[in-house]
């Protein structure tokens, strides 16, 4: 039976490289999240490597051990960063938030200390039962923005929620052992588990984690072009005040930007989860509101008309609709 474990857990680290080597190279799906997903996996990699040699080796050099425990700090941050960069397309990794990886980079280089804090047992119990908290609170954290964040596809939440309950599932094992005494070797054959589920998507679908609409699934939009057209968008948006122009379309906005109305279309759904038109009606009312506050001597009408309405009905409907009262209520209040 040690043999089929031992054998079976071998096979998962092997896999775990093949999803690594993947994400990296890979050109589908989201580039950033492919790359955080790649070390999200590594970390998970040393940890469980370094139970399997415990569990089936006569003893480890104390650095091996080190890095066992730092790859343990690092999963759960590393998981976070990876589910945050799959709710948000624009998600950017910023220096500053290594501080997320510093307790994994700093005991690191604890590995001279490592036997004296092991020989202590009550030390230890609390040195590690840390470490196990730390896991879970980023692993709740990540949880909590998988179900109340933005994502609006199920499918890309279950995944995410699957993989959540695997980590759980890994922790779990690892407070039962500290606890209770149970088989060490069960994280390991759980996180093969895992690694066999991510390659099965792979596999079946080409990709880890897809954050397409369905509605988009076969435009064949790169994320590069996705992020240009963003850019571009927002940059019209907020410095031309693009939607001052009561001639606005969505036809007009594309040609100016170089790009189909329909790939426009899918980064205004994606990256702002509104329609073009309730995009700039979102711009015109956002700036209505302030010109109402500051510029008290402009009639609302010519506010109506500098915003990009047409008619001064239409700008009080999409005002009341938009704040629940009329622009010269919110003037008076």
């Amino acid at each position: 039976m040690e043999t089929i474990i031992l054998i079976g857990s071998i096979i998962g680290i092997v896999n775990s490289f093949i999803l690594v080597t993947y994400a990296l190279v890979s050109k589908k799906g989201n580039r950033k999240s492919n790359l955080i997903f790649a070390f999200f996996i590594l970390m998970l990699t040393l940890r469980i490597s370094k139970s399997i040699l415990l569990t089936f080796s006569d003893g480890l050099h104390d650095f091996l051990l080190t890095i066992g425990l730092s790859g343990f700090l690092a999963i759960g941050p590393s998981f976070y960063f990876f589910t945050k960069s799959v709710i948000n397309l624009k998600f950017k990794f910023k220096w500053k938030q290594m501080i997320h990886l510093l307790p994994a980079i700093v005991f690191t280089f604890m590995w001279v200390l490592l036997d004296s804090i092991r020989n202590e047992a009550d030390t230890w119990h609390i040195f590690y039962r840390t470490i196990l908290l730390q896991y879970m609170l980023y692993l709740t954290f990540s949880i909590h923005k998988i179900n109340y964040g933005t994502i609006e596809n199920e499918n890309v939440k279950k995944q995410l929620n699957l993989i959540g309950i695997f980590l759980m599932a890994i922790w779990f094992a690892y407070l039962l052992n500290e606890v209770s005494g149970f088989p060490y070797i069960s994280g390991a054959i759980l996180y093969s588990v895992l690694i066999y589920f991510s390659l099965i998507i792979i596999i079946n679908k080409g990709y880890i984690i897809n954050m397409a609409n369905p509605k988009y699934l076969k435009t064949g939009l790169k994320s590069d072009e996705n992020e240009r057209i963003y850019r571009e968008l927002k940059k019209l948006m907020d410095e031309n005040a693009a939607y001052k122009d009561n001639t606005i379309s969505l036809a007009k906005l594309a040609k100016q930007i170089n790009t189909s109305t329909h790939a426009l279309s899918q980064v205004i759904n994606e990256n702002f989860k509104k329609s073009f038109f309730e995009l700039v009606g979102q711009y015109r009312i956002a700036e209505a509101k302030k010109l109402l506050r500051e510029e008290r001597e402009i009639k609302v009408s010519d506010i109506a008309f500098d915003v990009g309405y047409n008619s001064l009905s239409a700008f009080n409907s999409a005002f009341k609709k938009s704040t629940g009262i009329t622009p010269t209520k919110f003037r008076n209040e």
